[in-house]
């Protein structure tokens, strides 16, 4: 491999200073170096081997670097799934290869747990996903069944995906996103492999790094230094959108490329979860410290969402937007922070995640302040709503993940659009201090906003782990947004969580007094946000720590948590929460929201899902189903509802969706009575 041409789509930024002194630093600082007994045979730019078949590129690559494998693999939807499954294959088939996959957030279409569930998700499958092959060491994974001779390694997983499997939990790498081609590297990494994008260029081939240049871009300057046999190898994947600018490469960057066109399949679709009451408060209070003219990051899942549908009713209906943040009581966090007006100058997207709603943002022309890779050319548009400037971008992104409708309109973009979206390597996404002037004009009035599962009242966040080291997802790019936050003079991170978890009995803040571990520590702390308000804790006192924190935690829970910070000296033995901030209650929530939830201007779904409404009705009635058999009352109601009489109602749809609409034997209707008896609920 080498390094691409500027005019090749890799920014002179990249080539100069960003990747390549960064990786060259870092290649000098390491201290566990793996190295084969084979010769040193550094790979130069030849014209790459093509394969057609997988069997056949598996066979080169165990002839070329033998069978000691480490491999690296982007996270998401830009894994090579079908050269992926038949290297495991291979390497499952002869324990004498020792293979070793490093990556992170693997997916395959879920599969029930249950009979029940199994029935529900079939057609889903065979709809949402209909080509996709699945990994097989991701299955094998689950089912704890992956042979001694192979380790999957990942960095980051599904929210709760590995919880309580031993084997993965003890292979997780707990790593910032910037430091992962640097672990792959002390690691050993001797093979890289990635799903890309085609086109021809004029009778040549070009291709791109598409949905996941993030790890790529900085490892493979790394590769390129080491002093034993690698490879970098390409499958091609034409259903993967292509992207420019830097994500384009020249097709000799790789050692082999597999390319047929049947093993297309489009990439994976992550349906939408609803948005729930108190996610709205949350995205509501986020969207008002976001600045006209800013930067703006934001993480993935319904919080990320409500956030960004937020901001589409700042800019298409503003009257509403300001009633809604009224009825919460947002104050004057939304004056001295960001802003509540309509986007007279729009913003710039500098965020690791390049998601569905962002690029909705983006589609709506709320996304649209241009950046510059030029300095001078940056500090004559600084602060201008209509810069007459060519060239520059809107959004700079590391990897996409969504819906397969976001994927459609990737590839349905006019070329003018594609041009202002620059998917790039996530050292040049989540951190700053390489070219550190640029980057503080370009990132003005930075709003990092990401999910953590806890904060304590002294300010640490909680994002990755339970209290006994289980780990729930990973660090992921939290931490160096939080850094970035803190290195911009403008910039603030913003960490958004839900006040409680359960119900009833079960009912526990997630604002706590002390925790075991933290993923951002207390001396990083800067704005929290749940679904009763905002905590602004830069530069604040302990005292006045726990008193913010306190104002946005539910009202259920603040005794306990004050008494704790009484009991510690945090708080004076006589301090009482103001009484404004004791009726931090659901039902307050719901007042000031219902209207414009039923009026739709709050839906479940605000950028829709993979999912029709009968399925997710259905999922909805087989949710309530389950919480069903969790409490004695519960219980009780089921059996009311399972022995009432047969009926043709609404549940008509969900039978004949799960082959239960003519049952033919006795197991059968009993599933189906037990279908009717969830819409009775």
């Amino acid at each position: 491999m080498h390094v691409a041409h500027p005019s090749h789509g890799v920014s002179q930024r990249n080539l100069n200073g960003g990747v390549l002194a960064y990786t060259r630093a870092n290649l000098n600082e390491r201290t566990v170096p793996l190295t084969p007994d084979t010769p040193a045979t550094p790979n130069s730019p030849t014209t790459p081997r093509r394969f057609d078949d997988c069997e056949a590129c598996v066979d080169a690559i165990l002839q070329k670097l033998g069978k000691r494998i480490v491999l690296g693999t982007p996270l998401g939807i830009g894994k090579p799934n079908a050269l992926l499954n038949a290297l495991y294959r291979r390497a499952k088939a002869d324990p004498t290869i020792s293979l070793d996959i490093i990556t992170a957030l693997s997916l395959n279409p879920p599969l029930g747990k249950s009979e029940l569930e199994e029935r529900v998700l079939k057609p889903i499958r065979a709809r949402v996903w209909p080509n996709y092959p699945r990994l097989e060491f991701l299955d094998d994974v689950e089912a704890r069944r992956v042979p001694t001779n192979i380790r999957v390694i990942e960095f980051y997983v599904r929210s709760g995906a590995i919880l309580h499997n031993t084997t993965a939990q003890q292979n997780y790498i707990s790593s910032n996103y910037t430091h992962v081609a640097r672990d792959m590297l002390s690691r050993g990494v001797n093979l890289l492999m990635q799903a890309v994008s085609a086109r021809d260029d004029n009778g040549e081939q070009r291709l791109s790094l598409s949905c996941n240049p993030d790890v790529t871009l900085q490892l493979a300057p790394m590769m390129r230094q080491l002093a034993y046999p690698w490879l970098a190898v390409a499958q091609v994947n034409r259903q993967l959108p292509w992207m420019g600018n830097s994500a384009a490469i020249d097709a000799d960057q790789f050692d082999f490329i597999v390319d047929s066109p049947a093993l297309d399949h489009l990439p994976f679709a992550v349906p939408h979860n609803p948005v729930a009451t108190a996610d709205w408060a949350i995205g509501l209070h986020a969207s008002a410290l976001v600045r006209d003219g800013g930067t703006l990051q934001v993480g993935i899942g319904a919080l990320g969402d409500a956030v960004c549908h937020s901001l589409r009713l700042r800019e298409r209906d503003n009257q509403t937007y300001r009633e809604m943040l009224d009825a919460l009581g947002v104050g004057a966090h939304s004056d001295t922070i960001g802003g509540r007006d309509r986007f007279a100058i729009g913003l710039y997207v500098a965020s690791e995640l390049l998601s569905n709603p962002l690029f909705a943002l983006f589609e709506d022309g709320i996304v649209r302040r241009r950046v510059y890779e030029d300095i001078e050319a940056q500090r004559r548009v600084d602060g201008v709503a209509h810069a007459d400037e060519p060239g520059g971008c809107s959004v700079h992104g590391a990897f996409f993940i969504g819906p397969g409708d976001f994927y459609a309109r990737l590839h349905a973009l006019p070329e003018t659009q594609r041009a202002l979206i620059d998917m790039t390597s996530v050292a040049e996404v989540n951190r700053i201090y390489t070219h550190y002037e640029l980057e503080r004009l370009q990132r003005r009035h930075a709003r990092f906003i990401n999910i953590c599962m806890k904060a304590t009242l002294l300010g640490a966040a909680i994002s990755d782990q339970l209290e006994d080291g289980q780990v729930v997802s990973g660090v992921g790019g939290q931490h160096d947004f939080v850094a970035m936050a803190h290195q911009l003079p403008e910039g603030r991170s913003v960490l958004a969580f839900r006040a409680t978890r359960g119900s009833g009995k079960a009912l526990a803040s997630n604002i706590v007094w002390e925790f075991p571990h933290a993923t951002i520590a207390r001396h990083e702390r800067d704005i929290f946000v749940t679904e009763y308000g905002i905590a602004d804790l830069r530069g604040r006192t302990d005292r006045e720590c726990c008193e913010a924190m306190l104002a946005i935690a539910d009202s259920r829970c603040q005794p306990a948590l004050l008494a704790a910070a009484q009991k510690a000296g945090k708080l004076p033995a006589d301090y009482q929460i103001p009484p404004q901030h004791r009726n931090n209650l659901p039902s307050k929530l719901a007042a000031a929201l219902q209207l414009h939830q039923a009026n739709g201007a709050l839906p479940k779904l605000p950028f829709g899902s993979d999912l029709n409404a009968a399925e997710l009705a259905l999922a909805d009635r087989l949710g309530k189903l389950k919480s069903a058999t969790t409490t004695l009352a519960g219980k009780l109601r089921l059996l009311r509802a399972f022995a009432a009489p047969a009926s043709a109602s609404e549940a008509a749809a969900a039978l004949t969706h799960m082959q239960l609409d003519r049952p033919a034997n006795l197991h059968q209707r009993l599933l189906a009575r037990l279908v009717r008896a969830a819409y009775r609920l």
